[in-house]
């Protein structure tokens, strides 16, 4: 009797396996950007601090990104909807049109956004991930800017991680 037992809870556990990893994360909330851990905030120009406010649909995500150039300025924001079934779109960005993308890659988020500033084309693209608590929104930035440089040692990439808690 024990074993039919143990063979039905086994059967049950794995039936529910696939729909629970079919369940993409929910990064919906407010997140304010961890200063001490973040890239962006460590760089050579630190920004200042940083706030996204995700809400995230079953066909889109948009994030609303606010920020500082330092505690005392005024705060800028752009706000980006990337739908998630793969589709690029063109919307109005702060510089001008930007064109974004999304995928998922397991329980990771990935966005593109492709604008030009200043005549170069400017490629971002972002994984976002959450720690297994839910509580820490981890972003790995690549940005790429197309600046037609072609000599050695020319550098066009930089890569880097930002976290995120989120706000209660």
């Amino acid at each position: 009797m024990r074993s039919i037992e143990l063979r039905v809870s086994a059967v049950l556990l794995l039936s529910a396996l696939p729909l629970s990893a079919a369940q993409p994360p929910d990064f919906s909330g407010v997140w304010e950007m961890d200063r001490k851990r973040s890239a962006s905030a460590l760089q050579g120009v630190p920004i200042g601090p940083v706030t996204l406010a995700i809400d995230q649909k079953a066909d889109h995500i948009t994030v609303e990104t606010r920020r500082k150039e330092n505690p005392k300025s005024a705060s800028t924001s752009e706000t980006l909807t990337f739908r998630l079934d793969g589709a690029e779109t063109s919307i109005a960005g702060n510089s001008g049109p930007v064109k974004t993308r999304a995928r998922w890659d397991g329980a990771k988020l990935v966005t593109e956004t492709i604008r030009n500033i200043q005549d170069s084309t400017v490629t971002t693209l972002h994984t976002y991930s959450l720690d297994a608590h839910g509580k820490e929104l981890l972003i790995d930035k690549t940005l790429t800017v197309q600046h037609g440089y072609q000599f050695p040692g020319a550098q066009n990439t930089g890569t880097g991680r930002d976290v995120f808690v989120r706000r209660k």
